[in-house]
C-alpha cells in the first residue's frame, strides 16, 4: 500500500499539524508514503524540520484546475499511489479530478475536521462525493452533519476521534518555580493561540472573581500571541485588577504535555470548538479539565464524571465550575483520575493510527 498525503493549505493550525502527525506516524513504520504540500507553506517547513521530504504542486489550481489535476494524476501514476488521503476542503475538487484522470484505481480518503453548515446536494457536489471512498469525521456531531448534508453513502462515513500521545514520562520539575507559580496554590492553565476567540479574558475575569471570594488561585496563559491588541487589553486588565501575582503569560511551549501535570486543571474556553485537542492531552496527562459546552467538547467530557462543562462565554458559570475544583481537591483528583482512564481508552494515538490504517486498507 502506497499512501499519498495531500494538503495544499498555507495555514498553520490543527489541520496542518494533524497532517504532520500522520506523516510522522507513516515515517516511523514500514509504510510507503509521499506528502504533497504547497511550496513554502508552514506544513512543508515543519516536514523539513522533522527530516521528511515533501513534494510540491505548482500553484495554478484556482485558475487552471484541469492542468493541476493532470499533474497530480501523473504524480499518482508515476509513484504508484494506492490511497489518496486529503484533509483540506479546497483540495477535494483537485483530488477528485486527479482520481478520475489517473490510470490507477486510487482510493480517496477524506478526513473532515471542520464543521458543515449547509446542504451540498447539487450536481457538482454529487460528482465530488461519489468519488470519496472513505469519509472520516472527528466527532459524532460531524458524523450527523455529514449524513444530513452530504450526498454520500452512509456506509462510507466513519467516526474516528483524534488520538493524542500518552503523557510525557518526563515532567519539567523546575517549570513552576521558574514561572513564579506556587506549589501550594490551585493552578490553572489555558493553552492555545492568544486571541479573543480562545477566551483567555474569560479566565482572567473568573480568577478575579474567585480571588474576591477569598480563593487562592493562579493562572498560566500559554501560547503564541496572535492578536496583539487583545493581548495588550489582557495585560491592562491584569494590571488594573492587581492580578500580576495571579495571572502569568508564559509564552509558547514546545512540549505542553510535559508541563500539564504541573497544573491542577486545564481549561478550554473557546466559544465553540470542533474538537478541542488540548482536553484529551490534559486528560491523558492526569489533569482535571473544564471545557465550553459546545461543538465536540461534550463528546470528550462527561460533566462531573470525567471533567466539567460550562456554558460558552458565561464567566459566571465558568467561575462556578472552577470553584467546585478549588474548594474540593479530592473531587478535582477524582475527575482527573476518571478523565485519564477514559482518554486512555478513547483517544490513544496508537489506536487512532491503527484504525486509520484499517480504513486505508479497506477503502
Amino acid at each position: 500500500m502506497n499512501i499519498l498525503e495531500v494538503c495544499m493549505s498555507k495555514g498553520f493550525g490543527g489541520l496542518e499539524l494533524y497532517v504532520l502527525k500522520v506523516a510522522k506516524f507513516l515515517n516511523s513504520g514500514s509504510h510507503k508514503f509521499n506528502v504533497l504540500t504547497k511550496k513554502n507553506s508552514f506544513l512543508s517547513a515543519k516536514l523539513s524540520d522533522n527530516n521528511m521530504q515533501s513534494d510540491n504542486l505548482s500553484s495554478v489550481f484556482h485558475h487552471f484546475p484541469l492542468i493541476s489535476a493532470i499533474k497530480l494524476a501523473k504524480y499518482i501514476d508515476t509513484n504508484k499511489i494506492d490511497v489518496l488521503h486529503i484533509h483540506w476542503g479546497n483540495d477535494l475538487f483537485l483530488s477528485v479530478l486527479a482520481k478520475t484522470i489517473s490510470h490507477r484505481k486510487v482510493k480517496l480518503v477524506y478526513t473532515r475536521q471542520m464543521s458543515l453548515t449547509r446542504m451540498k446536494n447539487d450536481l457538482y457536489h454529487r460528482f465530488l462525493y461519489r468519488n470519496v471512498d472513505v469519509y472520516l469525521v472527528i466527532t459524532k456531531a460531524l458524523y450527523n452533519d455529514a449524513v444530513k448534508f452530504l450526498p454520500i453513502k452512509k456506509e462510507n462515513i466513519h467516526l474516528l476521534y483524534y488520538g493524542v500521545p500518552a503523557a510525557s514520562s518526563e515532567v519539567d520539575q523546575n517549570f513552576l518555580s521558574d514561572a513564579g507559580l506556587h506549589e501550594d496554590i490551585f493552578k490553572l492553565a489555558i493553552f492555545g493561540r492568544v486571541e479573543e476567540g480562545k477566551g483567555q479574558h474569560l479566565l482572567v475575569d473568573a480568577v478575579k472573581r474567585l480571588i474576591k471570594q477569598g480563593q487562592k488561585i493562579q493562572l498560566a496563559i500559554i501560547g503564541h500571541v496572535m492578536d496583539k491588541a487583545y493581548f495588550r487589553q489582557l495585560e491592562m486588565d491584569i494590571k488594573e485588577n492587581d492580578l500580576q501575582n495571579n495571572v502569568f503569560y508564559l509564552g509558547f511551549h514546545n512540549d505542553p504535555t510535559s508541563i500539564m501535570p504541573c497544573f491542577d486543571a486545564v481549561i478550554l474556553a473557546t466559544k465553540c470548538e470542533t474538537f478541542g485537542l488540548v482536553l484529551p492531552e490534559a486528560m491523558r496527562a492526569g489533569v482535571a479539565v473544564i471545557g465550553s459546552d459546545c461543538g465536540g467538547v461534550p463528546e470528550i467530557i462527561e460533566h462531573e464524571k470525567t471533567g466539567l462543562l460550562f456554558e460558552p462565554e458565561n464567566v459566571i458559570d465558568l467561575t462556578a465550575q472552577l470553584l467546585k475544583l478549588v474548594e474540593d481537591r479530592s473531587f478535582c483528583a477524582q475527575l482527573a483520575k476518571a478523565g485519564k482512564e477514559d482518554a486512555d481508552k478513547r483517544f490513544s494515538e496508537e489506536a487512532h493510527f491503527a484504525k486509520l490504517l484499517e480504513h486505508f486498507e479497506t477503502a
